[in-house]
């Protein structure tokens, strides 16, 4: 099987497992479409639906969306899942699903107050670096999250990724989370961590 047959069917496999799942910030189910948007994003562990990502980003949800699905038809992989999507719906092919509308206020749930330790900017690295081999689609950008979480605000992650999607996932990744692409050189990226 080649590696992108092998990609598609690893983020169909993780759609099946994820559709249905609470959305970590408002409870809502995710549908498969909501799924994907979040394995787009890198939230695979603590997947949250597309109304909830866009708040966490400050962006309108609109425009939020218009970036995630160009990225989305842009990858075979990612394309792949929003058809697979489409066909649990029963939709022929969507732009734009009704489920990625915005949710009626009066029917979402409050989201819970969480409270999040505050780090010691001290402790944080400013830097680091990443050699992120072949790693692709959702498990590259999931990654990349986790790394860049590590870091202080303002520092500076040196990425290598092989994937062939690279060039174009990782800039279109750091435009939709605020997070600045300070230099990319295929294989060889900086990101810098945004401020907040």
């Amino acid at each position: 099987m080649n590696s992108d047959k092998r990609e598609t069917a690893d983020l169909i496999r993780e759609l099946e497992v994820l559709e249905g799942t609470p959305c970590s910030g408002c409870e809502r189910p995710l549908c498969g479409h909501q799924a994907l948007v979040a394995l787009v994003m890198g939230f695979k562990c603590a997947p949250r639906c597309a109304e909830c990502l866009a708040t966490s980003l400050a962006l309108p949800l609109d425009r939020f969306l218009d970036q995630v699905v160009g990225l989305v038809h842009h990858r075979d992989c990612y394309r792949s899942g929003w058809e697979w999507a489409d066909g649990r719906e029963r939709l022929e092919s969507s732009a734009r699903p009704e489920c990625l509308q915005p949710s009626d206020p009066a029917t979402r749930k409050p989201r819970k107050a969480r409270m999040v330790p505050s780090p010691n900017p001290e402790a944080l690295p400013s830097e680091a670096e990443w050699d992120a081999g072949q790693m692709g689609c959702g498990d590259l950008v999931l990654e990349l999250r986790l790394r860049l979480g590590r870091l202080a605000p303002g520092g500076v992650l040196k990425v290598t990724a092989q994937d062939p999607g690279a060039p174009e996932d990782l800039p279109a990744w750091c435009r939709l989370t605020g997070h600045a692409l300070v230099e990319a050189n295929h294989p060889n990226y900086c990101i810098r961590r945004k401020q907040a």
